[in-house]
C-alpha cells in the first residue's frame, strides 16, 4: 500500500529543497584552476544521513549541459533515490591552447587531423588523470556519495567518457554518450573499441550510444561519424561482451541534428539507465543488497516497499513481485509488505497469490494489535479485509 499524499509531497518539497553551488579545484594533473557545478537534490538537505549516487556532467562551461541533466533527472527520479549532479567545466584559454577539445580528444595520429586542430587536442589522458585524481576524490571527500558514478557527455564529451571506459573502466558504472565524435582522427575510437579486451571490464557497465543526422552526406564536418558510430556499436553487441556492457541505443538520424539532439538524448539515456538498475527486479535488489554489505546503507520496510513500487509506477509489475518478495524475506514482520504484495499480483491478474498475500497482511498484522494504536489497527484491519472481498470469495 502507497499513498498519493507521499508522491504530493514530494513535489512540494523538491521544488524548494534543491541546492546548486559552485567549487574550485586548483588542479596541479592541469595546473589551472577548474570549476565544477554541484546540484544537490531536496533529499540530501532532508535526510542528513543518505547518501546518493552521482552524475557527472561534461561541457559544464555551458551551463545548459548541467541544467538540463539536473532538471530532467528530478522528472525521472524516485521517491526513495535520488542523484548528486557534477558539472565539470573545460574553458577556453587561448594562451595555454585549452579548450574542451584539448581535454576531450586523445592525441591523434592522422596528419590532417593533426592540421586541422593544432594545439587544441590530445590531452585527453591529462584531463583523464584530473577527473581519476583530483574531481571525483574531491566530490567524495566533501559530499555524502554512493559508488554508482554516471558519466554524461555530448559530441567529444561523448567521446571522452568512451576514452575512460576503455582507459579506466573502473571510474563510472554508465555512459550516456550522445552523439559522441567517434570518427575523430579516422575513426580512432572506433579502432581502440575493437581491441577493448573483455577482461578489463570488471564490473557489468551501462552504455547508452545515441546519434543524430551525422553522416557524410549533410557536412564534411561530420565524416567518419555516422560510420564509426555503428562500428563501435557493432563492437559492443559482440557476444563476448554479454556479461560486461549492457548496450542500448536510440537513433535520432531522421529528427535531430547535432546540436538539438542533446535534450532528448540525456533524456532517454538517463531513463533507459534509471530503468535498468533501479527498476529491474533482480539489479535492484542485487544493488542494494551490495549497498548494505558495504555498510552504505541500512534498509527498513519503508524503504524496501517505496523501491518495489517504483517498478509497479513504472508499469513493471513483474519486476515489483521481485522486489516485494525479497523485502518480505528481509522484513517478515511488516504487514503492509504483504499488501502491497497482493496489489502486485492483482495487477497482473493472479487474484489467487493476491488473496493470500492480503490474508497473510491481516495475519501479520493481528499479531501486532497490542502494539498499534487502535484507531490505526482498525483501519488496516478493515482496508486489508476489504481487499480480500475484492479479489476472492
Amino acid at each position: 500500500m502507497k499513498h498519493l499524499t507521499i508522491l504530493l509531497a514530494f513535489i512540494s518539497v523538491s521544488a524548494f529543497g534543491q541546492k546548486i553551488e559552485t567549487e574550485k579545484i586548483n588542479s596541479t594533473v592541469l595546473d589551472q584552476e577548474r570549476n565544477l557545478w554541484i546540484y544537490t537534490p531536496w533529499q540530501y538537505e532532508e535526510y542528513p544521513d543518505k547518501k546518493l549516487e552521482i552524475i557527472y556532467v561534461f561541457d559544464a562551461q555551458v551551463r545548459e549541459y548541467f541544467d538540463l541533466v539536473h532538471s530532467i533527472v528530478q522528472f525521472l527520479g524516485g521517491e526513495e533515490f535520488a542523484f548528486i549532479v557534477v558539472g565539470i567545466e573545460s574553458p577556453f584559454i587561448e594562451e595555454k591552447n585549452q579548450s574542451r577539445n584539448t581535454d576531450f580528444l586523445p592525441k591523434a595520429t592522422d596528419k590532417e587531423t593533426i592540421e586541422k586542430y593544432g594545439e587544441f587536442s590530445g590531452g585527453a589522458d591529462k584531463f583523464l588523470s584530473f577527473v581519476k585524481t583530483e574531481v571525483l576524490p574531491f566530490i567524495d571527500k566533501k559530499y555524502r556519495t554512493l559508488p554508482e558514478r554516471v558519466a554524461v557527455g555530448h559530441s567529444n564529451g561523448g567521446t571522452f567518457i568512451s576514452y575512460s571506459l576503455l582507459n579506466e573502466p573502473d571510474l563510472f558504472d554508465a555512459y550516456i554518450t550522445i552523439s559522441p565524435n567517434y570518427g575523430y582522427d579516422k575513426g580512432q575510437m572506433a579502432k581502440r573499441f575493437e581491441k577493448l579486451n573483455p577482461e578489463s571490464v570488471k564490473k557489468e557497465k551501462f552504455v547508452f550510444i545515441s546519434n543524430s543526422n551525422e553522416n557524410t552526406e549533410t557536412a564534411e564536418r561530420w565524416a567518419g561519424w555516422s560510420e564509426s558510430n555503428k562500428k563501435v556499436i557493432e563492437v559492443l553487441k559482440n557476444q563476448k561482451f554479454k556479461s560486461k556492457i549492457h548496450l542500448e541505443t536510440k537513433d535520432f538520424s531522421t529528427t535531430e541534428n547535432h546540436g538539438t539532439t542533446f535534450p532528448i538524448g540525456v533524456f532517454y539515456g538517463l531513463k533507459s539507465f534509471i530503468d535498468y538498475q533501479f527498476r529491474t527486479g533482480e539489479k535492484a535488489t542485487a544493488y542494494y543488497d551490495r549497498l548494505v554489505k558495504q555498510n552504505l546503507l541500512e534498509l527498513n520496510p519503508e524503504i524496501v516497499n517505496t523501491l518495489a513500487y517504483e517498478c509497479f509506477w513504472n508499469d513493471k509489475p513483474k519486476d515489483a513481485i521481485i522486489v516485494i518478495n525479497w523485502a518480505i524475506d528481509k522484513f517478515p514482520y511488516a504487514h503492509n509488505l504483504y499488501d502491497s504484495q497482493g496489489e502486485f499480483y492483482e495487477k497482473i491478474g493472479e487474484l489467487a497469490k493476491a488473496k493470500k498475500s492480503f490474508l497473510n497482511a491481516i495475519e501479520v498484522l493481528s499479531k501486532s494489535k497490542g502494539k498499534m494504536d487502535k484507531e490505526e489497527y482498525t483501519e488496516k484491519m478493515e482496508y486489508y479485509k476489504g481487499n480480500v472481498k475484492r479479489v476472492g470469495k
